[in-house]
């Protein structure tokens, strides 16, 4: 049995700001306290996300696989522990669980970044990190993300428009990736935010930067899937996709 003790851990409590109508976890929520903890574990190694700034490091997010297995409350206590897996070719992995304050296991999630050059905006090589970043690659809560591509056959309608403005950029310059679950649950329909979110799987194509308008479409509800896509209004391409799976869906 995986030893949660030994890998870094961020201890919170939910807060109102961090819940839905229900009082109930938002997915983006959880997504952003899932980058504080990745930062809080590299600082614990020896780096900073400021230092990574200066010295024109930064992350990039290219995929998400997260799972709800139990659905969090406001104001309920829980763990985040994370671990890096290591790195193959420019990829870099790393798994995450929330635990409540019993210790059940309330999420689970797989991630894949990349190091890039900020300044060139390219992928690097996992030599070019500064200090050594302790990997436990035995411990794995699975394969590496699988890309989400939109099935063909599969009809979108769009569903809004949206312009990233100030409140969703972060010190990178761009939309952060935890506004993506957000772009995905703003376009699901009472019935479905209702039902709940057991899974959500995000590809990340194309950085988003302030001012630039994003077109949100999305396929109906088929046995509780639903694909997104978001398309980049000046015709630049996809910006993301994702497919979401609703509580109940088989």
């Amino acid at each position: 049995m995986m030893q949660l003790e030994q890998f870094y851990c961020r201890n919170y409590r939910i807060g109102p700001s961090e819940s839905d109508f229900r009082s109930m976890y938002r997915p983006s929520a959880m997504l952003e306290h899932m980058q504080l903890a990745a930062d809080g574990d590299l600082n614990a190694m020896g780096i900073s996300t400021s230092e990574m700034l200066e010295q024109g490091l930064g992350w990039m997010l290219l995929a998400t696989d997260l799972s709800i297995l139990h659905p969090a409350r406001l104001d309920e206590e829980v763990s985040l522990f994370t671990w890096s897996k290591g790195s193959k070719g420019v990829l870099w992995l790393r798994d995450f669980i929330l635990t409540n304050h019993e210790g059940d296991r309330i999420a689970e999630a797989r991630t894949s970044w990349a190091l890039i050059d900020l300044q060139k905006r390219k992928p690097l090589r996992p030599s070019a990190m500064p200090v050594e970043v302790k990997a436990y690659p035995e411990h794995s809560l699975g394969d590496i993300p699988e890309k989400i591509i939109l099935p063909e056959g599969r009809q979108t309608r769009e569903t809004d428009r949206f312009t990233a403005r100030y409140s969703s950029t972060d010190s990178n310059g761009h939309m952060n990736n935890a506004r993506y679950a957000d772009l995905c649950c703003d376009n699901l329909t009472p019935v479905e935010l209702a039902a709940g979110i057991r899974r959500l799987q995000i590809s990340y194509y194309r950085e988003v930067h302030m001012f630039e308008q994003v077109i949100i479409e999305r396929t109906d509800a088929a046995d509780g899937i639903i694909w997104f896509r978001g398309m980049a209004a000046d015709e630049r391409g996809t910006v993301f996709e994702a497919k979401l799976q609703l509580n109940g869906a088989a």
